[in-house]
């Protein structure tokens, strides 16, 4: 790991990562639907989560009691859509932050092993 930091400085390093700085899609999703949201950002991803358990929950319920399908339809429909859009929105967020790491990486010539060891010295 001293190999890598000895040629690579953090100045030489911020000015590669100020030139692929992340977008608002993946500051978004990283801020409210991360390991490592902060408390005070937690109202989305409890709303979100909370719709989907209650849809959820309601879903099973109408299932259970042999209600019409029209009725569980009516809870299950959005939120199928609701949990498919969440899903392919973090995994867009995640690939794109994936081709920012890898730009970053092209720019200063590592590996991603490399570019973790940075990270976890410099940060």
């Amino acid at each position: 790991m001293a190999n890598i930091v000895d040629r690579i400085s953090k100045e030489t390093f911020d000015i590669a990562y100020d030139n692929h700085l992340p977008g608002n899609w993946i500051i978004f999703a990283y801020k409210y639907f991360s390991n490592s949201t902060e408390r005070k950002d937690f109202g989305v991803k409890k709303t979100f989560v909370g719709i989907l358990i209650g849809l959820f929950g309601l879903g099973m319920l109408a299932s259970m009691l042999n209600l019409s399908d029209k009725i569980t339809r009516m809870f299950v429909t959005p939120y199928s859509i609701l949990l498919a859009m969440l899903v392919l929105y973090l995994f867009s967020a995640v690939l794109l932050n994936n081709w920012r790491i890898r730009k970053i990486r092209k720019e200063l010539g590592i590996t991603k092993w490399e570019y973790d060891a940075l990270v976890s010295v410099y940060y």
